[in-house]
């Protein structure tokens, strides 16, 4: 695979694969919702937050460092150096998320108690403590087959480990759990387990297979001083952010009890907006996503390479479509809410937040591009200061305006805090890379998108034709105004034709 073609050749197939598991988890979704209710989602979603935490706590920052040891020496044709990035990160990494996990399993009672204020979610952070060092090596391996473009594989297990988890999970909430939402959390958090799990030794048997016959060369000792200098800012980073936004997932719901007075209200619409709201909102990021892990080993091959206008070009390129992407998101949203949360969930409320949170749409997509290059260009200390900085101020507007404005003040916390962190990624972002987006790539799409939202939420017609109605305006303006320009296409074009002419390969 040329690079020219690397970052769309893997992002179709990362896309599609992404776009498939959101459809999944959305359907899912609907199934638990009818299961255990918006504020059984809610409890579910307090315990993934205390897993998602101890998974950063034990990975410390060496599923990302994986990727970009072993993209700079794939880069540089050292398969030995690959093998020798990759052990060297699957051994601390057993190491940290062993200790981590045994930390949780035995805390498990009091974080539920003190923190979740629910002993029921006990027996699932028990599990989580027990299986924290497959979820974590298995980071690990997907960092190196994204690294090594072997992308084909990764789709084809991530497809196979979701299908697994969602059958195993159905089994048990059908045939053990009953009534019992203890029972159904801990069968949800068992058979999330398990496809880790499987997912772990299918990557490393594909991985052992790879290197069968590559003996690991260089320097252990300069590697170990390679992984620790990207580790550090890097778990620090996902450690603060990690810990931040648990204490934000912890206020959300104490908050809105003290604003409504109902701790089983506050807990449903929590659950409303981040297990049905949120999965909606990102799903069509997939391809955002995508294209942001492919780029953190691009990046780090083209910085290592020192190749400047290359970074440059990718990430004017990245900025500026992201844009136009994220705009008609937002305006497709913001048109369908309604629609959407009542075939999804059968919720006005859902239609309501997703309407609320729609354009923030595109702020969310471009902090994700933008997280990605930084990754990718070595600024990790740069991102532990800017996470840091964030979470803290939406912590402190969560504990202030929570009991006071309810919604209103999570919802204005959530867009300061996102802009706030945007701004200066981005300002980051430009000095680093030496992009110069003009003012009016940025500006320009939301504007259009605006325009064609005006006159299509006028009309009186069926959610598929005013999508329609207004696409095809938001297109005719794009062209207008150049948002999209020729060139553009013809790029896109180009490095579709070479994706899809370039001859196969194994994995």
């Amino acid at each position: 695979m040329t690079q020219k073609s690397s970052i769309l050749g893997g992002a179709l197939l990362l896309t599609a694969s992404n776009l498939l598991l959101r459809l999944i988890s959305i359907g899912f979704n609907v199934f638990l919702t009818e299961r255990i209710g918006a504020a059984g989602l809610g409890l579910l979603q307090l315990i993934s937050t205390v897993g998602v935490f101890a998974i950063l706590a034990g990975t410390g920052g060496i599923r990302i460092a994986s990727m970009c040891l072993a993209a700079e020496e794939f880069g540089h044709r050292r398969l030995g150096g690959v093998r020798l990035a990759v052990s060297t990160c699957l051994r601390g990494g057993l190491l940290i998320s062993s200790l981590t996990g045994v930390i949780l399993f035995f805390t498990a009672d009091p974080i539920a108690d003190i923190l979740l204020q629910d002993i029921r979610a006990a027996a699932s952070l028990r599990v989580m403590g027990l299986t924290l060092p497959f979820s974590c090596l298995c980071g690990i391996m997907t960092g190196y087959f994204t690294a090594c473009s072997r992308i084909r594989r990764l789709v084809a297990t991530e497809i196979a480990e979701r299908l697994l988890s969602v059958l195993l999970t159905a089994v048990l909430l059908l045939t053990w759990a009953g009534n019992d939402l203890s029972r159904a959390c801990l069968a949800i958090t068992l058979g999330s387990s398990l496809g880790t799990v499987f997912d772990f030794f299918l990557l490393y048997f594909m991985y052992r297979r790879d290197m069968w016959h590559t003996p690991a060369k260089g320097s252990r000792s300069d590697m170990d001083r390679r992984l620790l200098r990207l580790c550090v800012p890097i778990a620090l980073n996902d450690l603060l952010r990690a810990g931040l936004n648990s204490a934000e997932q912890l206020l959300i719901p104490f908050g809105l009890a003290r604003f409504s007075g109902s701790s089983e209200a506050a807990m449903a619409s929590y659950g409303t907006i981040h297990a049905m709201v949120f999965p909606i909102m990102m799903f069509p990021a997939a391809i955002l996503y995508s294209v942001s892990d492919l780029l953190v080993p691009e990046l780090s091959r083209s910085r290592a390479m020192g190749r400047r206008l290359r970074i440059a070009d990718l990430s004017e390129k990245c900025l500026r479509l992201t844009m136009v992407f994220a705009s008609a998101v937002a305006g497709l949203l913001f048109l369908n809410a309604y629609p959407l949360g009542r075939t999804f969930y059968g919720s006005e409320e859902a239609g309501y937040f997703l309407r609320c949170f729609a354009p923030v749409v595109i702020m969310l997509y471009l902090d994700a591009i933008t997280d990605g290059m930084l990754k990718g260009l070595a600024e990790q200390v740069s991102c532990v200061r800017i996470n840091t900085l964030t979470s803290l101020l939406d912590v402190i507007f969560l504990f202030v305006l929570l009991p006071r404005w309810g919604i209103g003040g999570y919802l204005f916390s959530f867009v300061v805090t996102h802009a706030v962190n945007l701004f200066l990624s981005l300002r980051r972002l430009l000095r680093s890379s030496d992009c110069r987006p003009g003012v009016r790539d940025l500006l320009l799409p939301p504007v259009c998108a605006l325009l064609a939202l005006l006159p299509t939420s006028a009309l009186a017609s069926h959610a598929v034709l005013k999508s329609a109605v207004f696409l095809l305006l938001l297109s005719a303006l794009y062209l207008l105004f150049q948002a999209l320009s020729p060139y553009d296409f013809r790029w896109i074009r180009r490095v579709f034709r070479r994706s899809i002419d370039r001859k196969p390969r194994s994995g």
